[in-house]
């Protein structure tokens, strides 16, 4: 297939974009040029265009004669969203809908859009999540993020757009950024190198679905080739681990305490985050397959040669 990654030099673009590659298929990576993994990318084998996903005749660009355009781009995080949602509304829901008439316009196959597992649903009635709970975002990101996904369906009944929809979990993995505020496993292991030390916000029983990015990129490759009904789709581990968890592993792998400053809980935290993810299993015929302490060992790995790369 012809395909086109938006946002294809990120964290989970770059991944996406030399598996799909592994796959034999034809890559365009669009991102801003100062994505950090563009020129990994590049030497894989994908085509790479700059430029801003907000200047729609850019985007009309790259999509010529694309089959498959795989939405990852979202300017905001959920910490930070509810702080400007009119900006939020204009970077990720504006931005999306010009997407959609540019896809619209080529032809485009089929969208398979990032959405979010953690912050779509609210907070949760029950755990583990399905598809069909009740969607009561707590933050303007899973607002904008739910907002798209009924934009995906009304094209789709308007135009016969094509699209599949992934809820994903709190990835983590190879190239995930340490620093900002998304990414609690990356940002723990960059202090755990360092031995630095690190903030854990509450008693640390907040619980996510970490999943690990070599197993959310091939339920993309598989939601790429999926046909029919649902197109709606979590994609996390299916199991929970706690910070208080997440830091007894990372102690394990490296083999030493971690310095731990405990913070006053934050409200906005949800305690709890587990996404059912059956529907995937019978539909995609997808399942992850990479542990947590796998996961965190690899992790830790690539994050140890990259820091000794750059010495």
């Amino acid at each position: 297939m012809k395909c086109v990654v938006i946002g294809g030099g990120g964290f989970i673009g770059s991944h996406l974009c030399e598996a799909l590659l592994a796959g034999s298929h034809e890559v365009r990576a669009f991102d801003r040029p100062e994505a950090r993994f563009l020129s990994e990318v590049e030497r894989a084998g994908a085509s790479i265009t700059t430029g801003n996903f907000l200047n729609q005749a850019e985007v009309r660009k790259v999509l010529t004669d694309s089959e498959v355009v795989y939405h990852l781009v979202s300017a905001t995080v959920p910490q930070t969203s509810n702080d400007n949602p009119v900006f939020d509304v204009e970077a990720n829901i504006l931005g999306t809908l010009r997407l959609l008439d540019a896809a619209r316009d080529a032809r485009v196959k089929k969208i398979v859009f990032a959405s979010s597992g953690g912050t779509v649903y609210g907070l949760p009635k029950e755990i583990p999540i399905k598809e069909i709970h009740p969607t009561d975002p707590t933050s303007s990101y899973g607002i904008t993020k739910l907002a798209i996904e009924k934009y995906l369906h009304l094209y789709s009944t308007l135009h016969g757009l094509n699209y599949c929809i992934l809820r994903i979990a709190n990835a983590y993995g190879e190239r995930q950024p340490v620093t900002g505020t998304q990414g609690v496993i990356g940002a723990f292991l960059d202090k755990a190198i360092h031995n630095a030390g690190i903030t854990v916000w509450g008693d640390g029983s907040i619980m996510r679905d970490y999943t690990y990015i070599g197993d959310i990129v091939s339920a993309f490759i598989k939601a790429g080739a999926y046909e029919g009904e649902p197109r709606v789709f979590n994609i996390g581990a299916g199991q929970g681990h706690s910070l208080n968890d997440i830091i007894s592993i990372i102690e394990q792998v490296i083999q030493r305490p971690l310095i731990i400053n405990n913070m006053p809980g934050r409200i906005f935290d949800i305690p709890v985050n587990v996404l059912d993810i059956s529907r995937a299993k019978i539909y995609l015929h997808w399942q992850p397959t990479v542990g947590i302490l796998e996961g965190i060992s690899r992790t830790i790995d690539w994050m140890i040669k990259a820091q000794n790369n750059r010495c």
